[in-house]
């Protein structure tokens, strides 16, 4: 951006003290230099040609600088670090973000720590300050600008902040790496992977969703390594594990926790492939398009990543169809841009009906309250089941080897979330 600023100056001063000699050509010309001649006027006789063509030139680049400008403003813009992890956890990414603020237009923070301790943890005031800071910060911010957002967060942090937000225009997300370029060279990798998110108004609002079981060529897959013994509306709890990057047989998904042991059915969702005739996660990274010179180095593919996002935010939906009276254990090993962009869709798709949804998978209950057996009834209708996220969903926190359910959105039930950590 300095050398734009740079540039930019010198432009200005050149064009400035050109265009005052061609100015001054134009007014001391004779009666012989009129504009009706045309040629005349620009003519050896009557004005510089090398002063035009220097006034021009300079003028040209002022425009080319003053675009360029503008793109990297909207593009570039500020730089958000998001951090809320265990405090027993350490901050990897302080490196990286030194690396980023360098190519940034401004830096903000939103940031805190919190203790992993109990069966049951509660966040809620640990992200709702974090997620104020970050609206604060937005709202004091210069809208001419881009946003771009590096999450550092907890899975169950991330899936909360990223479906409280409300994105601007001209939104991306960084995928920082814990170990980043040694160097700072101009337009160089710095080993930070960006993807353009935008605000959802165009990319997200208005769009058509459809359930995943109609998801052509899925890369997320759903494999079901335990099985319901009971009818599925008898199924009172599901543990959902979204997997991206680790590979291995499935089957051994998060078996080291004891919480997965309490649940009557086990799911996992990743790209898989058939290893010697045991379904194992298949190696996985983010889809990666063609370098670009600039502050993020190498772009995620927007749509491949969109396509992600909604393969993981259906999966749920998924689920949550097909054992509509279960709470859902939500378990995740994914990017920290992922699991932010997947909180804010998540947000986007749950008041959308969704396009070949099955009827009658959500029946009312003996019991319902009249609010329950309204939501069964939209819900056969079309609407989606993430409508009922916060209700039926409950994140969990890996920490240290231990699986913990957590609390981390006003709109969770805490004594349901607090019995989870009781045998069934």
């Amino acid at each position: 951006m300095l050398v734009v600023e740079t540039l930019i100056a010198v432009t200005i001063a050149l064009t400035t003290a050109f265009g005052g000699l061609v100015a001054d050509d134009v007014i001391s010309a004779d009666g012989s230099c009129t504009i009706s001649g045309v040629p005349d006027l620009w003519s050896h006789h009557c004005t510089s040609l090398p002063r035009l063509a220097w006034f021009l030139g300079s003028a040209g680049l002022l425009i080319a600088m003053m675009a360029l400008r503008h793109w990297m403003i909207n593009r570039n813009g500020t730089l958000y670090y998001l951090r809320l992890l265990p405090a027993a956890s350490a901050d990897h990414l302080r490196g990286a973000m030194d690396m980023a603020r360098a190519r940034s237009l401004d830096f903000r923070t939103a940031t805190g720590w919190f203790g992993a301790v109990g069966d049951v943890l509660d966040l809620r005031a640990d992200v709702a300050r974090v997620s104020d800071e970050l609206e604060r910060a937005m709202n004091d911010d210069d809208e001419a600008t881009g946003y771009l957002f590096a999450p550092n967060l907890s899975f169950p942090a991330a899936l909360s902040v990223g479906y409280d937000v409300l994105l601007r225009e001209r939104t991306s997300l960084a995928e920082v790496p814990e170990e980043p370029r040694s160097t700072r060279i101009p337009g160089g990798d710095t080993g930070m992977r960006t993807v353009y998110f935008d605000d959802g108004y165009d990319e997200w609002s208005s769009r058509d969703w459809a359930t995943h079981h109609e998801t052509p060529d899925p890369d997320i897959t759903l494999t079901t390594v335990v099985e319901p013994r009971v009818d599925r509306h008898e199924v009172k709890r599901v543990w959902l594990s979204l997997q991206l990057g680790p590979t291995g047989p499935v089957s051994e998904v998060d078996a080291q926790y004891p919480l997965r042991d309490t649940c009557d059915v086990v799911i996992v969702a990743g790209p898989v492939e058939n290893v010697g005739g045991e379904v194992h996660l298949r190696p996985w990274e983010l889809p990666v398009g063609r370098w670009i010179p600039g502050s993020s180095g190498r772009k995620i593919d927007p749509k491949a990543f969109a396509t992600l996002v909604v393969e993981l935010s259906g999966a749920i939906e998924h689920v949550l169809d097909d054992y509509p009276e279960a709470t859902v254990l939500l378990c995740g090993d994914l990017p920290r841009s992922v699991g932010f962009a997947l909180g804010y869709v998540i947000s986007e798709r749950k008041d959308n009906q969704i396009i070949g949804k099955r009827p009658d998978l959500h029946l009312p209950q003996p019991g319902d309250s009249a609010a329950e057996r309204i939501q069964a009834h939209a819900e056969n209708a079309g609407l989606s089941s993430l409508s009922r996220f916060w209700a039926s969903v409950t994140p969990v926190l890996v920490h240290l080897g231990e699986a913990r359910p957590t609390l981390v959105h006003p709109a969770q039930r805490a004594e349901i979330v607090a019995a989870l950590a009781e045998q069934p």
